[in-house]
């Protein structure tokens, strides 16, 4: 069976035949010649005016004719491709021929490497492969500087760890996945972004609000699924490499082989190093620690006639170390960092397509198990763990007369067994998640827009958790489109979270305040609910795009992280009232000229909930107001590129330091003040290699007063974790990319 077959089955809602059915409509797919979906392709019956374009995932629905008929798919820069239909067919694969070189001019004046698409029903921003080749996206967690959807926030001043925020929330209210599957929760997450190199990367999906609820009954603020390169559409040979002036240094290595028969084989390299000597701001503290990483991912991909299936295995390892660089007089010890990450993780999918001779009827599985190891030292903090997880997923898709209404049914079981401990106590936790989810789709068809105009999802899910009970998740997601150039999005959903609460505040060792836990904490629970705006246009002949998102979410459960009661002690507690976070979002992309592209993103973020003195009041560390400037030239003939941007993060306010001696203080004001982060790249082409040479934050923005009490890490009131700004100045970096057969 076809390699797209087997995307539409992993990647996608799948269609599977009802009882009897009679499908009144015929249903295709339109690829290259590669088997890349085409999106966008007209696909119309000879000799009428009949006819629609193929959406995102390369499909159309047309009505079916009564007599043999030609079916004529034509997309810019192939070959139209004509097909004889005969009456009672009801699918069809066509794949158009063309000249690569034509495909990719057609492609970068098609669209912006970040897009929103107006088809689709759900807000999803893509972020594409060739947008990351605007940054020095050294991992996933480095992906997101050109990108309005999700803030990158800063940990603390001692751990180096990166976060990223979405509608104003903090990333873990944002479900992570890899190629849809769920992973890297639990103790993995404070460097689960860390451990995606940014060459592996096909591309990302951030997928705002309450969305599918496949996935599982997390997902409060949205989800972000990370695409891996396939080994059968990489390329053979593949090397990255890459060092800048922090001491960093990198090498990507991918191999794959595409056998003569149905097998291909992929492995994906990746050695990393940095050895930081750096204290820009003088205060006796690396400004990040030095690390070592070795990480590998190992692929199979089987593609039959009627099954496909892929087999995955991935192994890291990964090591930290920083903290106070020299002694000082009179202060005994030295507050060190020293933080050891081991894991192995080994999934797979399967699935069968054309059950019952019918294309619709099509099932697909996944499973995944891993195993994950963290040991770490803050000081006099120590913090160990291991965790064993297990997830499966068994996914049924089937239609409802016809193809206007589409049903899935999914069961599902997670399982984490976690042994955790934080210097004396012991956090160990197991957790059983048996369940099951529904979810149907109505399309409307629109043959004059050539696409369906209204679509709505209605979803549920019932889950059984071992520690907290029942869970029933319902989700709706409705879009209507007024031409196929302008949508309107609205969404609303229920979400709720087991919090792991040291992997995700790991920062708060970085102090030494004891962590004081309340007795009723449990899981979270969340409703959000969301609208979105999205308008194509042209304007004097160029291509242009405007995107509106607002959205809310209100807590009925949320863990607080109180660092304000006390200047020496962290508290856990339950929001005593309301706790809510409001977002809006506006961005203009345009085209001016050929080549350049110009993005404007303004975000505003009102974040609020109600501490254990009965007042509600802002989170700390939450920007009100951010944006983003971009703009990226390509050169007519490919070989150079020019990308800047800039980065503005408005004021941040910060935790209560009115109770800690004011020596130690005086440079930590009540709110940081508004700041812009400017980063530039060159990026230079040939046929099989490309060099790029940039530089981040050449504004030399620091933060100079990271930690409180720096000189006394033996001091009740030490804190690396007030960060609100980088605290390296500017750094310089240098890349190579290179392949044998051309990038």
């Amino acid at each position: 069976m076809k390699q797209l077959i087997c995307l539409l089955l992993f990647l996608t809602p799948v269609l599977l035949n009802a009882q009897n059915p009679v499908p009144k409509r015929i249903f295709g797919i339109v690829t290259n010649d590669k088997e890349e979906l085409l999106v966008g392709a007209t696909v119309r019956w000879g000799g009428t005016n009949l006819g629609t374009t193929t959406d995102t995932l390369g499909r159309f629905w047309l009505p079916q004719q009564e007599q043999e008929a030609t079916l004529v798919v034509q997309y810019i820069g192939y070959t139209p491709a004509e097909v004889q239909v005969l009456p009672h067919e009801d699918s069809l694969w066509v794949e158009v021929t063309g000249v690569a070189q034509l495909q990719e001019v057609t492609i970068s004046e098609k669209g912006f490497d970040t897009r929103i698409s107006t088809i689709e029903t759900r807000n999803v921003e893509r972020i594409q492969r060739n947008e990351l080749r605007k940054a020095p996206c050294c991992n996933l967690s480095e992906s997101f500087q050109t990108n309005g959807a999700a803030d990158v926030t800063y940990s603390n001043a001692l751990t180096g760890v990166k976060e990223i925020q979405m509608l104003g929330l903090r990333g873990i209210y944002s479900q992570f996945m890899l190629e849809n599957r769920p992973t890297m929760g639990g103790i993995a997450t404070p460097f689960a972004f860390e451990y995606i190199p940014g060459t592996w990367l096909e591309g990302i999906s951030l997928a705002k609000g309450a969305s599918t609820v496949k996935n599982g009954y997390t997902g409060i603020a949205g989800q972000i699924n990370a695409e891996i390169v396939k080994p059968h559409l990489d390329k053979p040979l593949f090397v990255n490499g890459f060092t800048s002036t922090e001491g960093r240094g990198e090498l990507n290595v991918h191999l794959n082989k595409k056998g003569k028969g149905k097998v291909s084989h992929g492995l994906l390299t990746h050695g990393s190093f940095v050895e930081n000597n750096w204290d820009m701001n003088n205060d006796n503290f690396f400004d990040a620690p030095s690390r070592r990483q070795l990480n590998g991912l190992y692929r199979v991909f089987y593609e039959g006639e009627e099954t496909c299936g892929q087999f995955n295995v991935q192994a890291l390892t990964d090591r930290r170390q920083g903290g106070q660089m020299r002694t000082i007089e009179g202060v005994p010890g030295l507050f060190g960092i020293d933080q050891q990450n081991d894991r192995v993780e080994v999934w797979g999918k399967v699935g069968r397509e054309g059950l019952g001779g019918k294309p619709y009827n099509q099932i697909g599985n996944m499973v995944s198990a891993s195993w994950h190891r963290t040991h770490s030292t803050f000081g006099r903090n120590t913090y160990a763990a291991e965790q064993r997880s297990f997830y499966w997923q068994s996914l049924y898709q089937t239609i409802i007369s016809t193809i206007d209404h589409q049903i899935v049914v999914a069961p599902s079981v997670q399982y984490d067994d976690i042994d955790e401990r934080v210097n004396e106590s012991n956090l160990g936790r197991t957790e059983f998640v048996p369940g099951a989810m529904v979810e149907y789709t109505f399309s409307r068809p629109n043959l004059d827009m050539e696409m369906p105009d209204l679509v709505v999802v209605l979803g549920g899910r019932v889950d059984w958790n071992s520690r907290f009970g029942w869970f029933v998740t319902p989700r709706l997601s409705a879009k209507y489109n007024f031409t196929p150039e302008s949508v309107v999005r609205i969404s609303a959903g229920r979400g709720y979270r087991s919090p792991n609460l040291i992997a995700e505040n790991i920062s708060l060792l970085a102090s030494n305040r004891p962590l004081h836990f309340a007795a009723d904490l449990g899981y979270e629970d969340a409703w959000n609910y969301g609208v979105n705006f999205t308008q194509n246009f042209k304007m004097a002949g160029r291509s242009g795009s405007f995107n509106f998102d607002l959205y809310r979410t209100d807590f009925n459960r949320q863990v607080l992280v109180d660092v304000d009661q006390s200047p020496a002690d962290v508290f856990f507690y339950n929001a005593a009232g309301k706790s809510f976070s409001n977002s809006l979002m506006a961005m203009v992309q345009y085209n001016p000229v050929p080549g350049l592209d110009v993005k404007v993103a303004y975000k505003w973020n009102d974040v609020r909930a109600t501490f254990a003195d009965g007042l509600l009041k802002t989170l700390p560390l939450v920007a009100k107001h951010r944006g983003l400037i971009t703009l990226d030239y390509t050169t007519p003939d490919k070989k150079w590129m020019f990308n800047t941007n800039v980065q503005i993060v408005g004021p941040q306010r910060l935790p209560d330091n009115s109770k800690i001696p004011h020596e130690l203080t005086h440079d930590f004001p009540a709110n940081s003040p508004t700041y812009g982060l400017w980063s530039a790249q060159i990026t230079r082409s040939w046929k099989n290699m490309e060099f790029y040479l940039g530089a981040e934050n050449l504004t030399a923005f620091q933060q100079h007063a990271a930690i409180i009490a720096v000189d006394n890490p033996n001091s009740p009131y030490f804190n690396g974790s007030q960060l609100w700004a980088p605290i390296m100045g500017t750094v310089g970096y240098l890349g190579v990319r290179f392949s044998p057969s051309g990038l």
